[in-house]
């Protein structure tokens, strides 16, 4: 099961033998605002390990407050 840490709202989460893949939308930890983008996807292994990809450096910048936001997910 997927956690979000920071960053990212959880719209799905599927769980495979193989690899496990994430569905969110980013979100601004500080005043809620969760973009209206279409969902992004992202795949880590499954069991706890470390995920792995692009997804580690993402970030973005709320467009309603102006912060700067990690996204930080855990598989």
């Amino acid at each position: 099961m997927a956690v979000a840490i920071e960053g990212a709202a959880i719209v799905r989460d599927y769980e495979g033998a193989i690899t496990n893949h994430i569905i969110y939308k980013q979100r601004c930890d500080t005043c809620g605002y969760t973009t209206p983008n279409p969902p992004i996807v992202v795949c880590c292994m499954p069991g706890g390990t470390v995920m792995y990809g692009w997804y580690h450096a993402e970030s973005f910048v709320c467009p309603f407050c102006g912060k700067h936001q990690q996204v930080r997910l855990e598989g």
